[in-house]
């Protein structure tokens, strides 16, 4: 069965260029990714851990948003509590084919509400 990618950028507050080697766990990026027979080209991905040349994440594409909050609220990459929830978004990508790599803030449910919750009280 195929699976649906769902667009997410509207959760962007924003994106800065950073390198490969400067990301860790639970940073989200954006990146280029070119290699043989693959569907996404450019993932958005929750780091997992860069080891080896290879960097494990969970392509959040792939997620829906209320599964991408238990996902931010994870502290420990060898302990997911909810990992039955991203095992379908689960992927390796070599570091070599990596390029063009931007950091993105992702804003969550409850900032989002403090967020609006501001600017409904300065339009008043």
């Amino acid at each position: 069965m195929a699976i649906r990618k769902i667009n997410h950028s509207r959760r962007f507050l924003s994106k800065k260029t950073t390198s490969v080697s400067k990301i860790g766990f639970s940073d989200i990026v954006e990146f280029n990714y070119n290699s043989d027979n693959i569907y996404d080209k450019r993932p958005i991905v929750f780091v997992l851990n860069i080891k080896s040349k290879v960097l494990n994440g969970i392509n959040i594409s792939y997620l829906k948003e209320s599964v991408i909050e238990n996902l931010l609220e994870e502290k420990d990459f060898k302990k997911l509590r909810y990992y039955s929830l991203y095992e379908k978004a689960f992927r390796t990508y070599k570091v070599s084919n990596i390029s063009m790599t931007k950091l993105i803030e992702y804003e969550t449910l409850p900032q989002r509400k403090q967020r609006l919750k501001v600017e409904r009280e300065n339009k008043l």
